[in-house]
């Protein structure tokens, strides 16, 4: 029995080796080796890496090198552990996070010497290592926000990270001002610039237009996060008031801007201009929208630029100019609604897509009403092109309450959140309401003033508000009013942790003029405006401000960064 189980195994083997030298199998044969594949050019591959804080590290160091984990593995789908510098490492490739006792953090601090600022940091890459460290915890909590946004984010291939931003960059954060919120946020104004200046006398601008220009206005800006390769790209909108020519009818001209440095520079790239109805030859209160998704032959991307097409002395149009390449044409493809002169006009649009039900909405100011001095209402589109009838918004029961300049954001799926100014009964006074519906409002109900919870201050005129993901447990609200109530107080930016329940107010690094401008009106500035970027931890803002220099009025752009 032994011997047969024996020969079964040597039959086996035979046929096995046989089936082995198959002609099939090329038995003998070399194997063909698949090349090895080269990384990409200015890459590493961080396979196998750890990522190594101090011991001894403040919390929100702690928290950073625990958000560049999840950075990493949301971009690269690598899952990379994270511990202190306490456990022991031999020969090991590390990300190391602050002053960690490793010899490349030594190193790297040695690099920070030389730097004067104390937001000074470093990002020094060798064979084994990436340093990150600043001079404080708080310049390092910003180093590795740097270096995700310009090394993690940047990366497209797994699992090598683009190095490309430098193996060795050592430098300052220009910061403008840093501020610290009562959960321990700190938002930094990274940046302040100009978009656009109104100079002295004539100018010529991009296009050969000549003319006296007095007032810039109803300010937008926007991140493109639907255009492919565009987008990161921010565009700005803004009216020019001409009044030299036709002071009782002002040729109010749109400006579109392009900045493809995050703000620091800006240039024009259009002039909407007026083609449905020529014998207006206005454009004012504008809002430049990016669609987030297909609505009717529109698709995800296109730019929507609504405006209020008027004169003031006959009548008054919401139209609607598309741009299908990034802002460069324009085509006025639809009037919303129309309405009369300064008396029964139709202003301030406001365009929305709401996901949830696949409307386009635009809510506006409408005067049209005989009923109501002004009230606050919504038209809605399936294709951009076929409008609903009006629903209200707003409307209250004295006839000479005017709620006004409608501006919405959302607080995550469902929640929504909107400012308005409340002209009449309230004296201009800033009101906010919340919904879960944004087809859904209670006219009658004004919601409530928008006023620090101590009520120390308060806002009339011009509002615009945002929210966005980081900042806390519920993120962050952030609203403005043109001025304060009083007129004596320094402008300053509403904040709320908790979904507007409670209001507190940092510094405004944008505050709106409030001078009167040549035509003697105390309106330039309507409206302010956020935007907030695709990961949520940048605020564009945008405002109309007076150069204390010249007196005249500028377009001036803020970008603020939040670190929870």
């Amino acid at each position: 029995m032994k011997k047969t189980n024996l020969l079964l195994k040597i039959i086996t083997i035979i046929t096995l080796i046989s089936l082995l030298c198959s002609p099939t199998i090329s038995c003998g044969k070399p194997t063909e080796k698949l090349p090895i594949k080269e990384p990409p050019e200015n890459t590493i591959d961080i396979s196998g890496y750890s990522i190594v804080y101090s011991a001894e590290a403040d919390e929100s160091v702690i928290k950073r090198a625990e958000k560049l984990s999840e950075s990493i593995e949301d971009t690269l789908g690598i899952t990379l552990p994270v511990f202190p510098d306490s456990t022991a490492s031999e020969n090991a490739k590390e990300i190391l996070i602050g002053r960690t006792d490793r010899a490349a953090s030594e190193t790297a601090t040695s690099k920070l010497a030389q730097e004067v600022s104390e937001d000074a940091f470093t990002v020094d890459i060798t064979e084994k290592s990436i340093a990150i460290i600043g001079k404080t915890d708080l310049s390092t909590t910003r180093a590795v926000e740097y270096f995700i946004s310009n090394y993690v984010s940047t990366s497209v291939e797994e699992p090598y990270l683009d190095i490309s931003a430098g193996k060795s960059v050592t430098k300052p954060f220009s910061i403008v001002s840093t501020q610290k919120l009562e959960n321990g946020t700190e938002i930094d104004v990274e940046l302040v610039t100009n978009v656009f200046e109104i100079p002295k006398g004539r100018y010529t601008e991009a296009y050969g237009y000549q003319t006296t220009v007095f007032t810039a206005h109803f300010p937008t800006v926007i991140e493109l996060q639907h255009n492919g390769e565009n987008n990161g790209k921010l565009l700005a909108i803004f009216c020019l008031n001409e009044y030299a020519y036709t002071p009782n009818i002002p040729n109010t001209a749109g400006c579109v801007m392009e900045s493809s440095d995050g703000g620091e520079t800006w240039k024009i790239i259009a002039r909407p201009e007026e083609t449905i109805d020529t014998s207006i030859k206005g454009i004012s209160m504008a809002h430049l929208y990016e669609l987030p998704a297909q609505v009717g032959d529109m698709p995800a991307g296109t730019l929507l630029y609504s405006g209020n097409s008027v004169n003031y002395s006959r009548k008054s149009h919401i139209a609607v100019w598309r741009s299908f390449d990034c802002g460069y044409t324009w085509e006025e493809y639809v009037i919303i609604a129309e309405g009369g002169g300064t008396k029964e006009g139709v202003w301030e649009p406001f365009m929305w897509y709401e996901e949830s039900d696949g409307y386009l909405y635009c809510f506006y100011s409408d005067d049209s009403d005989p009923k109501h001095d002004q009230k606050l209402v919504y038209k809605r589109s399936k294709d951009g092109v076929t409008w609903s009838e009006v629903c209200d918004v707003c409307t209250f029961d004295t006839q000479s309450d005017r709620p006004g300049m409608f501006v919405m954001t959302s607080m995550g799926p469902g929640r929504y959140f909107m400012v308005y100014e409340y002209y009449g009964s309230k004296s201009g006074a800033v009101y906010y309401k919340v919904t879960g519906d944004v087809s859904s409002w209670d006219p009658k109900n004004p919601g409530k003033q928008l006023i620090t919870s101590d009520k120390s201050y308060s806002v009339i005129g011009a509002p615009s508000c945002i929210w966005t993901p980081v900042g806390g447990r519920d993120g962050l609200l952030i609203a403005i009013g043109k001025k304060d109530a009083d007129e004596t107080q320094e402008h300053r930016l509403f904040v709320s942790l908790d979904n507007g329940a409670t209001w507190t107010t940092i510094e405004n690094p944008l505050p709106y003029d409030v001078k009167n401008d040549a035509a003697g009106n105390d309106r330039v500035g309507h409206r302010a405006s956020f935007f907030v970027s695709a990961d949520g931890s940048t605020v564009y803002y945008i405002n109309n401000t007076d150069n204390p220099e010249t007196g005249l009025h500028r377009i001036q752009f803020a970008r603020l960064k939040i670190y929870e």
